[in-house]
């Protein structure tokens, strides 16, 4: 489904929340689509959303040392258990972040972590000596962004519907703000080709992208 006209940033977060019909606090996404070659040209990198995305994010750590707020505390043992399947990545849970010196043996794992898209990597913040910041962070409603990897599009959370107008355009506007500071060298001027709203099921709002 999608509306075939275009909103201001306010009026397309109005029109989101008056089309989501479902009976749960449905996810407000945004589809960001980029005139840039994928293979070559790849954006990637964290932001803080203002009011975070209204999902819970389950953290399992790889430490040292035991860490008081993340979901689950793993130890080297726990490894094995991941890889026989007795723990499941994106299942049991979202965000895996360790330590620099226990990803030789994360590495073993790869071949399970990397298609969920949870192989700790420095480049999102997953990989860090101090867990416990990294955590605090991601909690707080850090997030990456990153093009898919055979195509130009980004796909992000922004909120839930039960977020206030305000909320849900603050955070909007920070992911269009940071993505324009992440251009790539060699994009086009009228990189961003195309901007859509959408909540879980319902039709999708293209954004003008007039200033």
């Amino acid at each position: 489904m999608r509306d075939t006209n275009e909103y201001k940033i306010p009026d397309a977060i109005k029109r989101v929340k008056e089309t989501s019909k479902t009976k749960f606090d449905a996810s407000v996404e945004t589809h960001i689509n980029l005139d840039i070659d994928p293979t070559k040209q790849i954006v990637r990198f964290l932001i803080t959303l203002p009011h975070g995305t209204g999902k819970t994010q389950r953290i399992a750590v790889l430490s040292d040392k035991k860490v008081e707020k993340a979901d689950i505390n793993l130890s080297e043992a726990d490894l094995s258990k991941i890889e026989k399947g007795d723990i499941k990545p994106g299942t049991d849970f979202d965000i895996f972040i360790t330590q620099p010196k226990f990803m030789p043996k994360v590495a073993k794992i790869a071949k399970i972590l990397g298609p969920v898209g949870l192989m700790p990597n420095p480049k999102n913040g997953t990989v860090a000596e101090n867990i416990e910041k990294a955590v605090e962070e991601f909690k707080a409603g850090k997030v990456e962004i990153r093009t898919e990897q055979k195509a130009p599009i980004i796909h992000i959370v922004i909120g839930k519907v039960s977020f206030g107008e305000k909320e849900l355009e603050e955070n909007l506007q920070e992911i269009i703000k940071t993505l324009k500071q992440n251009k790539p060298q060699k994009a086009k001027p009228s990189w961003i080709k195309s901007i859509f709203l959408t909540s879980s099921m319902g039709p999708s709002i293209k954004l003008s992208l007039e200033d």
